[in-house]
């Protein structure tokens, strides 16, 4: 049984139709593997402020949902195009 990173396991749920190719792209780019560590640390605090009670979280949410959306801008751009 294959163990998938968390980072590049919630990538290939956001783009489940991308999934081999997103396994590739991990085992093969060093750049990419920081790229999934970088998503899954941002998913996570974007869970976390959405269910705290900080004056702070409104705006802590909003700025991680921002770079969330950013990192998969850059994860749609470094896809190669599919024929």
């Amino acid at each position: 049984m294959t163990v998938i990173q968390p980072g590049l396991f919630l990538i290939m749920q956001r783009f489940p139709e991308r999934k081999d190719i997103l396994r590739n792209m991990f085992l093969s780019s060093k750049s990419f593997k920081s790229t999934c560590k970088d998503y899954q640390r941002c998913s996570e605090a974007l869970a976390y402020w959405a269910e705290s009670k900080n004056e702070k979280a409104p705006y802590r949410y909003r700025e991680y949902f921002a770079l969330l959306q950013e990192l998969e801008s850059d994860i749609i751009q470094s896809l190669p195009e599919v024929f």
